[in-house]
């Protein structure tokens, strides 16, 4: 392949918002994410297959890459579950640009994408995502009424890396507990 076609810009980031605005409305639906000082994100939708899966869809998963590219953008895929398969509905991708992104700015824009299935999937029952504290937050935000699973291999992935070191675990404090949740008994 003839890299002048392709290679529109030395930055990685220029040529895919460029080649995503020349497809905007025909394969793809640029999603607008609001802005969040020291964050950039990059958000689009597969406009046939969420046309043809969103209404039907009652599981969807959020899942991600770290450290792929150059570029150091977190890539990750929402994708709905079709016949024991998942099907690409699309794609997030963000990366810190400095240090002054708040805490929770990715949950904010997390919330954006997420918003944009929300309005499309109404079926919703089942939510999947790794153990990242954001996604699992966002998800539950954005889809109240579903279920939130954690993958399976990153919850086992965990609790085998924290068996693994050797420090005691922190003491428990039942009233703590109760305080949090209402129905743990503070006397157990």
């Amino acid at each position: 392949v003839n890299e002048t076609i392709w290679w529109l810009d030395k930055d990685q980031v220029t040529p895919a918002q460029l080649l995503l605005k020349a497809d905007n409305g025909q394969n793809i639906e640029i999603i607008i994410i609001r802005e969040e000082p020291g964050i950039h994100v990059i958000a689009f939708a597969l406009k046939n297959p969420t046309q043809l899966w969103a209404t039907h869809t009652v599981e969807l998963a959020l899942d991600g890459t770290f450290n792929t590219n150059a570029a150091g953008y977190e890539m990750s895929t929402i994708m709905a579950e079709a016949n024991g398969q998942g099907i690409p509905l699309g794609f997030f991708m963000h990366v810190s640009t400095d240090s002054t992104a708040a805490n929770g700015a990715k949950g904010q824009v997390l919330n954006d994408f997420l918003a944009y299935y929300a309005r499309r999937c109404p079926n919703i029952k089942f939510t999947l995502s790794n153990k990242e504290s954001s996604e699992i937050k966002a998800m539950c935000t954005t889809f109240p009424c579903a279920k939130h699973v954690c993958c399976f291999w990153h919850a086992t992935t965990y609790v085998n890396e924290r068996l693994a070191k050797n420090i005691p675990p922190a003491a428990y404090d039942p009233h703590s507990a109760h305080h949090i949740f209402g129905f743990i008994d503070p006397m157990w």
